[in-house]
Order: structure tokens, then C-alpha cells, then sequence
């Protein structure tokens, strides 16, 4: 005797079968042939599954059969709902998509595929742990909420702050304080409305939060998308080399410290007294105007002005010339200090990859607008 399942399946087995054959036999060329072909497998397919069906006589258990009411697997209860095979397709989508946009995004999806798996697994073993329902799902909270708990936590931490610093880099200097207190109030509030109504219910104080987290995620979406404003790049020696060959103030130089801490390891002391240049090097008593400087090291100058004129030291890092696509280029590098007020001090960092003799100028430390007076960096 056929089963329901057992009689639907050699029915569809049959039809794609006579279909088969007369599209075979009705049609010809390229077409006909794969259209052909492609019944052929479908057929191939559905008898598989006609055959195994038969044989499984659809799970239908014999009221007879030792074990029938227990064992059986119609005798098992129901899987639960489950929303990992959701978190898997997004987590399959989202390699996708990452393979062809960001290597962020397929490193996400992996992760998410993983950890969807890994619940899943947990979920399908706890739910056949004992034949009571609400000791399986004690046994899944046993084990997965100590792991689950914290790591939900962290990601919730980290799009919350991810999402508001996408809102703050849109707006305006004006505007982001006004909505910094305008969020900190809303969820001031909230928190009061909590604790005066201790008895809301689980439902709504969720949806809230949710209502309020989908608003926020979807904003800091939106701004990311839009960019963040323009953002004035501040001056510095390294941006606008420009500054290092005037004595006039700049923005570099405005509030610039006029101090330095106790430094240790410095290779000199360069003083501004007069009018001229003097080198104070560690180990000789008298004032130098040539110094020796280690190649390839870290070396630190003190720049001190004891002149009523602010001033800025200037280290010129000598003349090089290379080939840019077949193109001779100069260059020549420099670097300095902000301007230094009469008795102040300020730290010059300076590292040479190459000796003095590989340069067409010598290395040298000027002040712009004191002429006639350089002190030479030797580097053998």
C-alpha cells in the first residue's frame, strides 16, 4: 500500500516523465535539446526522491512497532523556532558582499557565520537533552548565557558609540553640543520614566529601547553615508614646510610652550644670543658652530633664544637630487621649531638617513631673519 508522500511523488515522477519525452520528441535545435536535457534531470531528480519517500514510507510509524509512542521520530516533539537560520543567510550575504566591496565586511560575515553556526548546533543539542522542554532551554542558558551576555553587550557598546560619533562628525561645530545635550536629556528621562514605573511591563520598556536603538543605527547610517563635515586641518612643520623659512607668526606658532622639560640624552643646546649661533655639546666647555651627529639616530637639540626677537631654529637637511619618471627632482628638506619668546626654549627632533658627503649642501641650523650666522651638522 502507497503512502500519501509515496503517491505524490511517483505522480510528479510520471508527469515530468511524459513531458519529458514529448518535448523530446516535439521539438528540435539548441532549445529543444536543453529544454530536453533539463527535464531529463528534473525526472532523474524526482524519482530519487520517489524512491527514498518509498522506502521511508514517509516516517509513518505501525501503532505495533516496539518503541512506536517513544523512540519514533513522529514520536519526537517539534524542533522550536529558531532565528540562526535567518543570522545565516545575512551572514552568507554578507561575504558575498564583501568579496566584491570591503574585506571588513567579508571578515564580518564570516564572523557571523561562525557564530550562527555555533548557536545553532547548541540550540538542535539542548532541545534533545531530556524530554522536558523547560530543562532543555535551562540547559542552553547554562551554557551560552555567560558567553552570549558580554559579547551582545560589547557589539550594542560598540554600534551605539560607532553610530553617535557618525552623528557628531556630521553636524556642525555649532549643532553637536546642542544635540549632545539634547540626546543626554532623552535618555535621562527615559531612565526617570524606568524607576517612577518600576511595574512596566518587559514588552514595552524593550520596544522602547529598540525604537530607540533602530533610531539611532538608522541616523549614524544616514550621516556615514552623507560624510562627515569639513574638519580645518590644523598647521604644522610637517604639512607647510613654508613656515620653517620665515620669522613671521603663524598658526603654528600661536600658544606654542616657550618650555621644555628635563630632557636627557640631548646631542646639543643651540643658543641665539646676539645676534649669532652657538652649539653648547655635551663633553666640551666651550661654544661650538659645527656639531657631529650620528647617522640613522634619533638626535635631540634644545633651541634656546636669549634675544628680545622671537625666533624659530631651522634645520636645513641638506640638497638631494633622484629620478621621477625620468625626471630630475630636487629636493630639499627642512625642518623647525614654533617661534621662541625671548629666554624660552623649544625641542628639535632630527634623524639623518645620510652622511653630509651625500648631500650637494651642507647640513646646516639657521634662524630666518639672522644673517651671517649657521651652525654646520656634520654626519659621517
Amino acid at each position: 500500500m502507497f503512502t500519501t508522500g509515496s503517491k505524490l511523488f511517483i505522480g510528479a515522477t510520471a508527469l515530468s516523465l511524459a513531458a519529458t519525452i514529448v518535448v523530446g520528441n516535439t521539438t528540435s535545435g539548441g532549445t529543444g535539446s536543453l529544454a530536453t536535457i533539463g527535464l531529463i534531470s528534473l525526472t532523474v531528480a524526482l524519482a530519487f526522491l520517489t524512491g527514498i519517500v518509498v522506502f521511508v514510507r514517509d516516517a509513518n510509524v505501525r501503532g505495533l512497532e516496539p518503541g512506536a509512542t517513544t523512540t519514533s521520530a513522529a514520536a519526537q516533539s517539534a524542533p522550536s523556532a529558531s532565528m540562526w537560520p535567518l543570522v545565516s543567510a545575512v551572514g552568507l550575504t554578507l561575504v558575498g558582499v564583501g568579496l566584491i566591496t570591503a574585506p571588513v565586511v567579508f571578515k564580518a560575515g564570516v564572523v557571523v557565520l561562525f557564530a550562527a553556526a555555533a548557536e545553532w548546533m547548541i540550540q538542535g543539542w539542548s532541545e534533545r537533552a531530556s524530554a522536558s522542554a523547560s530543562y532543555n532551554t535551562e540547559v542552553r542558558r547554562r551554557l551560552l548565557f555567560p558567553l552570549e551576555f558580554p559579547v551582545l553587550g560589547a557589539v550594542i557598546a560598540a554600534v551605539v558609540v560607532y553610530s553617535f560619533s557618525r552623528i557628531m562628525l556630521y553636524l556642525s561645530k555649532e549643532a553637536g553640543p546642542v544635540a549632545f545635550i539634547v540626546v543626554a536629556s532623552l535618555v535621562l528621562a527615559g531612565g526617570v520614566l524606568f524607576a517612577m514605573k518600576p511595574k512596566l511591563s518587559k514588552g514595552l520598556v524593550g520596544g522602547i529601547c529598540a525604537v530607540a536603538m533602530l533610531a539611532l543605527v538608522g541616523t549614524g547610517a544616514a550621516t556615514a553615508i552623507s560624510g562627515q563635515r569639513h574638519i580645518h586641518e590644523h598647521a604644522t612643520v610637517s604639512n607647510d614646510p613654508g613656515v620653517c623659512s620665515s620669522a613671521d607668526e603663524t598658526e603654528i606658532d600661536h600658544k606654542a610652550s616657550q618650555s621644555v622639560a628635563a630632557k636627557s640624552n640631548t646631542t646639543a643646546t643651540v643658543y641665539l644670543q646676539d645676534g649669532q649661533l652657538s652649539a653648547q655639546v655635551l663633553g666640551i666647555s666651550a661654544r661650538q658652530q659645527t656639531i657631529t651627529i650620528p647617522r640613522s639616530n634619533i638626535s635631540h637639540i634644545v633651541f634656546r633664544n636669549l634675544d628680545a626677537e622671537p625666533a624659530r631654529l631651522t634645520a636645513s637637511l641638506g640638497t638631494f637630487t633622484k629620478d621621477v619618471n625620468g625626471t630630475q627632482v630636487t629636493e630639499k628638506p627642512v625642518t623647525c621649531t614654533a617661534l621662541v619668546e625671548q629666554d624660552g626654549r623649544q625641542f628639535l627632533t632630527l634623524s639623518f638617513s645620510k652622511s653630509s658627503l651625500a648631500s650637494q649642501t651642507p647640513y646646516t641650523l639657521t634662524v630666518p631673519g639672522v644673517e651671517g650666522s649657521s651652525i654646520e651638522i656634520v654626519v659621517p
